[in-house]
């Protein structure tokens, strides 16, 4: 019973976060609400916006501090849901410093998927000459995270090593925090 609880538990602060990630992505690639593609997202995460009467947004709106500090206590409430649920305490500072570390693990995962999916849909674009609404939204989520990668790239012509470039940066960035997190967590208690 325990384990099906925990496992469900899990689904949804993923699902929860995977949602909020999406807002904080859609509102970062500067996607209107009104695009009937995007408004089922923006509604489903309306808890951002009541968020975003406390916390601002930088960057000229693109950044939502709200949508970061809504994902960091998802993050919390997940690590100690999880904890409780096996019957495991967690101090409050290993808590602090786990949820922040796992919250950049996620955000660079996320990350890292969406160039994947972005690296997908072009293959799609290019072998069916055609742009479904879905594929072009995801291209557009992507292309905040690779614009800084396609400075950076030899420019190829038809060969972009920009998702190439980008995935391998948030695969290393993850291997080297998550590194970084194994032999710094220990002290903490």
């Amino acid at each position: 019973m325990n384990d099906v609880l925990l496992k469900t538990f899990d689904l949804v602060t993923t699902f929860a976060m995977l949602l909020v990630f999406i807002r904080f992505m859609l509102q970062f690639a500067e996607m209107d609400a009104s695009e009937p593609m995007i408004a089922p997202a923006y509604r489903a995460t309306r808890i951002v916006d009541v968020f975003g009467r406390i916390f601002p947004t930088v960057a000229q709106g693109r950044i939502s501090i709200a949508a970061i500090v809504l994902m960091f206590l998802i993050r919390l409430i997940d690590i100690s849901g999880k904890a409780a649920l096996t019957k495991q305490g967690i101090a409050p500072v290993p808590l602090f410093f786990s949820g922040s570390i796992s919250l950049v693990l996620d955000f660079l995962r996320m990350c890292r998927y969406l160039v994947i999916g972005s690296i997908i849909v072009s293959w799609i674009v290019v072998f069916t000459n055609s742009v479904h609404p879905i594929v072009d939204i995801i291209m557009r989520l992507a292309e905040p995270i690779l614009a800084p990668f396609r400075r950076i790239t030899p420019n190829l012509g038809m060969l972009d090593l920009s998702p190439m470039v980008a995935f391998l940066v948030f695969l290393l960035l993850e291997m080297a925090i998550g590194t970084f997190a194994a032999s710094f967590m220990p002290m903490l208690g």
